[in-house]
């Protein structure tokens, strides 16, 4: 059964996963909604059920890709997977949701913000 209160966006960004301030893992989201995202990666550990984590989420801002936005969201391990770890996000606010709306517009320069490493 479904449990999302919110639309998922197929999309592949950049994302960095942070405890207690520390580069945890890094991976590419496979798909994103108000409520939460599923990051690809390649190892799953140091990850742990119900964990509270910082997501910073790197969109690329020029056709060059070297430039980036960064944007910063609170978040809660709910799924853990071979393939990946699902995350809920924590802490809305505004700022939060405002910023959450911007990376779920994003695009990469492509066009259709996928690419092969999120397949």
């Amino acid at each position: 059964m479904e449990k999302r209160w919110s639309e998922r966006k197929q999309l592949c960004v950049g994302v960095d996963v942070y405890l207690d301030g520390d580069l945890l893992n890094s991976g590419h989201s496979s798909d994103i909604g108000l409520g939460g995202t599923f990051l690809g990666i390649d190892s799953v550990a140091g990850m742990s059920q119900d964990a509270n984590v910082e997501l910073v989420f790197r969109l690329l801002s020029d056709e060059a890709g070297e430039e980036s936005v960064r944007h910063t969201v609170h978040a809660r391990v709910v799924r853990i997977a071979d393939q990946g770890v699902g995350f809920k996000f924590c802490d809305f606010d505004t700022g939060v949701f405002r910023s959450l709306q911007e990376i779920m517009a994003y695009q990469k320069h492509n066009g259709s913000g996928y690419h092969a490493l999120c397949r």
